[in-house]
């Protein structure tokens, strides 16, 4: 038996308005095009000398944040970021509060590149170890010393780095001591 053509046709009709709604149209918008994290440094070279650069301005900005007149805990955040720029926020708070200072001169050396992350994250993109050397500060209140007793050893530190896109700078996340010896 045949079916009349207008059956057909209806048939048709319905099939095409079924399947219509499966097939996408150029109304739809678009998603937008996501930024991808480009690694900022070429060469490992590249990435410890940024390191170095960077925590160098971090012992300048930390200095000059506790230092006699205890700057704007605003300027750290320049320097550090996350759990880190709040440790420094804490340690400032406690200094202020204690009416206490810090009175000398930080220093570092022998940096040495431990990752160079390349991934898709802004995080921990750098670690190095260095040596840091705090002997030559101590904390002072009201013009006294008040402490350390006996000169802080050099240290052997890690200190990891985030990479901030907004400054294109590197900023210290982490800093922890690395091995107990004196470096």
């Amino acid at each position: 038996m045949r079916l009349p053509n207008l059956v057909c046709a209806a048939g048709g009709v319905l099939l095409l308005a079924l399947l219509s709604g499966c097939v996408p149209t150029d109304a739809s918008p678009q998603p937008e095009p996501t930024p991808t994290f480009v690694a900022p440094y070429a060469s490992d070279e590249e990435a410890l000398a940024a390191a170095e650069e960077a925590y160098a301005e971090y012992v300048r900005v930390t200095g000059a944040v506790y230092g006699e007149s205890l700057g704007d805990p605003a300027d750290l955040s320049t320097v550090a970021t996350g759990d880190h720029l709040d440790e420094l926020v804490d340690a400032l708070s406690r200094l202020e509060a204690d009416e206490q200072y810090i009175v000398g001169e930080q220093t570092f050396d022998q940096v040495i590149l431990q990752r160079y992350s390349r991934d898709e994250s802004n995080s921990e993109v750098l670690a190095v170890y260095l040596c840091d050397d705090l002997s030559g500060l101590a904390i002072y209140s009201g013009g006294e010393k008040v402490g350390p007793e006996k000169p802080i050893t050099p240290a052997q530190m890690q200190v990891v780095f985030d990479y901030s896109p907004e400054s294109k700078s590197l900023l210290v996340s982490a800093r922890d001591i690395w091995s107990s010896e004196s470096c």
